[in-house]
């Protein structure tokens, strides 16, 4: 297989993998990719983590245009159980290197929660950002805090939801913080730019493994709490 190809800073043309009912949408989808990975080099460069982005994130694709074809691949590559059924609404991973998805129509299919513009080009950049997140870390995702933390920060970088204008109000920004389950990524977005808008990002990133990350960040932010 060929090896991802620079072609701009931070931005590779990586060899992509297709079934035949996608082959058609080879040159649109080949561009959807390099536009993810623009949004994320971008970014980066925004807050100071130029250098981290300048080296491909990943060095393979494919798009599945079945769910269970993903969630196989998946499965596979990961080393789980053939038989693990994952939630109908996960939709594309970036692991060991190579970066898969179900087709733009599945997406918007099985998660019509996340349609806005660009939304296929921002659910890719989603899984470049937690990349990028771990970079950032060096190479510790451990040290990625807690959920509503890790996938907010990829929901910022990637710009999904970014023209909502809901509000979290207190008692909701404070069930995300202490809440341990998986909640709706437009809740995750709202708190986390809540947070971003007070506190400088790499700063958050710093403390977010820490025990009391919460109520640091709570501190940080009294007077908006109400």
């Amino acid at each position: 297989m060929k090896k991802p190809r620079r072609s701009a800073e931070g931005i590779y043309i990586v060899p992509l993998a297709l079934p035949l009912s996608l082959e058609s949408k080879r040159g649109q989808l080949e561009q959807t990719l390099v536009n993810a990975q623009s949004r994320i080099v971008k970014f980066a460069k925004r807050y100071g983590w130029r250098d981290l982005a300048m080296d491909s994130f990943f060095d393979r694709a494919e798009i599945f245009d079945t769910k269970e074809d993903f969630d196989k691949a998946i499965a596979n590559l990961t080393r789980m159980p053939a038989s693990t059924v994952f939630p109908k609404t996960y939709s594309a991973a970036l692991e060991q290197g190579l970066l898969m998805a179900v087709s733009p129509e599945l997406y918007a299919e099985n998660y019509p929660e996340g349609i806005e513009r660009d939304s296929y080009e921002k659910l890719l950049a989603h899984e470049i950002a937690h990349r990028l997140h771990i970079r950032i870390l060096a190479g510790d995702e451990e040290a990625m805090g807690p959920i509503w933390f890790f996938e907010g920060f990829a929901l910022y970088a990637a710009e999904q939801f970014k023209k909502s204008t809901l509000k979290p109000t207190t008692a909701e920004i404070q069930e995300i913080l202490y809440s341990s389950e998986r909640r709706s990524y437009r809740n995750y977005a709202d708190v986390f730019r809540f947070f971003a808008e007070r506190i400088a990002i790499a700063e958050m990133i710093q403390h977010a493994a820490k025990i009391g990350f919460q109520e640091w960040l709570l501190n940080l932010a009294p007077h908006a709490l109400g």
